[in-house]
């Protein structure tokens, strides 16, 4: 089977240290197998909670879902600020939860299976700050029956400090190939 790349950006900064890991991430993928969206621009739509009731999703979120449904493997990309998603990454995990309730988005049947991975950068040097995020990601997973594909840390704070991050980068060139274990 072919694999497809669905990489959904969320940080507050364009061309970030955790956009630049996710590129070298990519780099060794077919670009046709690759999909970008960020999901800063146009931004997410706040979420609402209408259980027992549903929307189903429109505009850039029914844009996000259609991604999601096409692409084989989803790339959350996120910088770690203060020991959490961004909240456009958040937020996306938060309407998920209004897909499953929205029954013709089928959202908790074809999610399951695929494969997600976790790409960030932080500018604390200390291993342990991502570990509440990647958990959340982890669970968020497990729960929805997708694969986890896996996570890739580095550090950097200034625009371009990731590259200062060998280790970091020279995971990034087999992180997604699945020999990142």
């Amino acid at each position: 089977m072919d694999r497809t790349f669905l990489f959904l950006l969320s940080s507050a900064r364009r061309d970030g240290n955790s956009v630049a890991l996710a590129r070298a991430a990519a780099a060794k993928i077919n670009p046709q197998a690759q999909v970008w969206l960020d999901l800063t621009d146009p931004p997410l739509p706040p979420y609402r909670d209408l259980r027992p009731g549903f929307v189903a999703p429109t505009g850039t979120l029914a844009t996000v879902m259609a991604a999601m449904q096409a692409a084989t493997d989803i790339v959350l990309v996120a910088p770690v600020y203060w020991y959490a998603l961004p909240s456009p990454a958040k937020l996306l995990l938060d309407h998920w939860s209004g897909w499953l309730d929205a029954p013709d988005t089928g959202f908790a049947h074809w999610v399951r299976g695929k494969r997600i991975f976790l790409i960030t950068s932080r500018a604390d040097p200390d291993p342990t700050v991502t570990t509440p995020v990647e958990e959340m990601v982890k669970r968020s997973a497990t729960w929805l029956g997708m694969a986890w594909g896996g996570a890739l840390h580095g550090v950097g704070d200034a625009v371009g400090d990731i590259a200062q991050d060998q280790s970091a980068m020279q995971r990034a060139q087999c992180f997604l190939s699945g020999d990142n274990h």
